[in-house]
C-alpha cells in the first residue's frame, strides 16, 4: 500500500473540508507529481520556506470554534510530519510497514503546560491545555489506523469534528491524573487569565511532568503554595 500517497490525500481532504481549496489544489498537484513521476521533491519544496505553504495558517477565520481549530491544526501538522517522513523513505527506497509506523510515528507527551499564578503558584489546567497534551498521541494512532484500514478520510473527519471516542477516553484519563495531582481543571477552552485564589493577573506557564510510576503529574517549576 502506498502510505505516502494516502497521507497526501488525507491532507487534501482536510484542506477541502475546511474550505482552503487553494491549498488543497497544491497538494493535489503533489499527488499527481508522485503518481506520474514518483517525485517527492514538489511536496518538500511546497512546505519549505518560500514554498506554497510558507504563509499557511489555520486561524479563527477558518474555524471559529477554538476546540475544532486546535484539533484541525494538530491533525494537519501530524499529517504533514507523516508525509515528510514517508517522502524521505521513498527517496531512499526504504520500505516501511504499518507496524513500523505504529511504533515510530508520534509519541505520548511527557509534559503538560498549564497556567500558573506567578504570585501564589496556583495551577489550573484548561481544556485547551489538556487537548494539547493528548492530541499528538491520539492523532498519531488514528492516522496510522486510517492508513492500515484504508479509511483515513473518515478518521480525519472524526478528529476535525472532535467526535472520535478516543478523545474523550484520553481526556478522562488525564482528568484523573490531574485530580490525583491536586491540579484544578477548568473545562473552558480559554487560558487562565486571573488567579481564582489570590486574584493576581500575573499568570505564567507551568510544566507538569507525567510520572511513569504513579498516575500523577509532578510539578516542574514550583512557586508559592501549590
Amino acid at each position: 500500500m502506498e502510505y505516502y500517497s494516502l497521507t497526501l490525500k488525507g491532507i487534501k481532504y482536510l484542506l477541502y473540508s475546511i474550505g482552503m481549496n487553494n491549498y488543497g489544489d497544491v497538494v493535489q498537484e503533489c499527488i499527481e507529481k508522485w503518481e506520474k513521476e514518483k517525485d517527492v521533491d514538489m511536496f518538500k519544496n511546497e512546505f519549505a520556506p518560500g514554498g506554497g505553504f510558507s504563509d499557511f495558517r489555520i486561524t479563527g477565520k477558518n474555524i471559529p470554534d477554538p476546540e475544532k481549530g486546535l484539533w484541525t491544526a494538530q491533525t494537519f501538522s501530524a499529517l504533514v510530519a507523516m508525509s515528510a517522513q514517508l517522502a524521505e523513505f521513498e527517496r531512499r527506497k526504504i520500505k516501511v510497514n504499518i507496524e513500523f509506523l505504529r511504533k515510530n510515528f508520534g509519541a505520548a507527551n511527557e509534559i503538560m503546560v498549564t497556567g500558573m499564578c506567578g504570585s501564589c503558584g496556583y495551577r489550573t489546567a484548561t481544556m485547551n491545555d489538556i487537548d494539547k497534551y493528548i492530541s499528538k498521541m491520539v492523532i498519531a494512532r488514528k492516522v496510522v489506523d486510517g492508513l492500515e484500514s484504508g479509511n483515513l478520510d473518515s478518521r480525519i473527519e472524526e478528529l476535525l469534528n472532535v467526535s472520535d471516542p478516543e478523545i474523550e477516553k484520553e481526556r478522562r484519563r488525564t482528568f484523573v491524573r490531574l485530580e490525583n495531582s491536586n491540579v484544578a481543571v477548568d473545562k473552558k477552552y480559554t487560558k487562565m487569565e486571573k488567579c481564582p485564589v489570590c486574584g493576581s493577573s500575573d499568570i505564567k506557564q507551568g510544566g507538569l511532568l507525567r510520572s511513569v510510576r504513579e498516575n500523577v503529574f509532578v510539578a516542574l517549576n514550583r512557586q508559592g503554595g501549590q
